[in-house]
């Protein structure tokens, strides 16, 4: 592995020399299981769409549990007209587990504002006793997207996930959208989520037997002095399982360039919630802090 990761580093010093622009990543979250998280990475874009990405991966608790790992991964991104990709594949070395990981968004604009597409992932299970055991998931979905009018339009992605534990998880997210004020940007939103856990209670990572979620919220997307992209979201509504119902809240706060912008660069804080919205108790609690600046070279 020693060997891999010197090839890492060589392989980003050649890519770095020939790229046509860089990108740099930063992912920093912390939730109420006492895991934090850093995630790091470079990415060189060679052209005709592909790349390279290295990164550098810590996770770490309050007692001194930590777990360090590298990550390297050919990247393939088109936008044409009609037609957007975005792929990654490659290999995570954390701690002493090596996964191959990989990712794949295709999708596909159609007449009348509509779209649809597919996206396919592998990669770990995040957390303190997943890392540990070397957990890994893999996911398949199919999107899609119809605007009904020029103010009301509906998402919904739905597929599977098979864990390496035997776990099997159908699942189904949608999202109801309605344009309240174009000018700013405002919408008015209700998002659901169902799955269900064909072998629940995993200790690895919550997985109740079943889940089904609503929530209610607010967004918000406009340009300000003309070069700086503002974006705001929040939302409240109610998590069930077989053991009883819950409140939950989550929000997004973003900036970001304009997207035209020779210099590229976005700051995006998130915070979820299994709580009333007005009270700091719950069950569990989540945020992230991700930023991004992309350099032409």
């Amino acid at each position: 592995m020693k060997a891999l990761f010197s090839a890492i580093a060589l392989a980003a010093a050649t890519t770095v020399a020939g790229a046509q622009d860089i990108s740099y990543g930063l992912h920093l979250s912390h939730d109420s299981d006492g895991l934090n998280q850093q995630r790091a990475t470079v990415r060189g874009a060679i052209g005709s769409g592909a790349g390279l990405k290295v990164g550098a991966l810590r996770y770490s608790a309050a007692d001194g549990w930590s777990a360090n790992g590298q990550l390297l991964a050919a990247t393939y991104r088109q936008a044409t007209t009609g037609t957007r990709i975005d792929a990654n594949a490659g290999v995570a070395s954390i701690g002493r587990h090596d996964h191959a990981v990989a990712s794949i968004d295709w999708l596909r604009q159609l007449g009348g504002g509509g779209s649809v597409g597919v996206s396919a992932e592998r990669d770990v299970v995040d957390s303190r006793l997943g890392l540990d055991a070397g957990l890994t998931f893999n996911s398949v979905a199919a999107v899609a997207d119809h605007a009904f009018t020029d103010r009301f339009n509906v998402g919904l992605a739905g597929g599977w996930m098979w864990f390496t534990d035997d776990n099997r998880r159908p699942f189904l997210r949608t999202r109801w959208n309605v344009s309240l004020a174009e000018r700013i940007g405002l919408n008015a939103y209700l998002k659901t989520r169902s799955l269900r856990n064909s072998m629940p209670y995993r200790p690895e990572y919550f997985s109740p037997e079943r889940l089904d979620e609503s929530s209610l919220g607010l967004s918000t997307r406009f340009v300000a002095a003309g070069r700086v992209v503002m974006h705001a979201a929040m939302d409240a509504g109610e998590q069930q399982t077989e053991s009883g119902r819950e409140s939950i809240w989550s929000l997004s706060l973003g900036v970001s360039s304009a997207r035209n912008a020779p210099l590229r660069w976005s700051l995006i804080f998130q915070a979820a919630n299994a709580a009333s919205l007005f009270s700091g108790n719950g069950t569990y609690r989540y945020s992230s802090l991700a930023g991004q600046l992309s350099v032409p070279l």
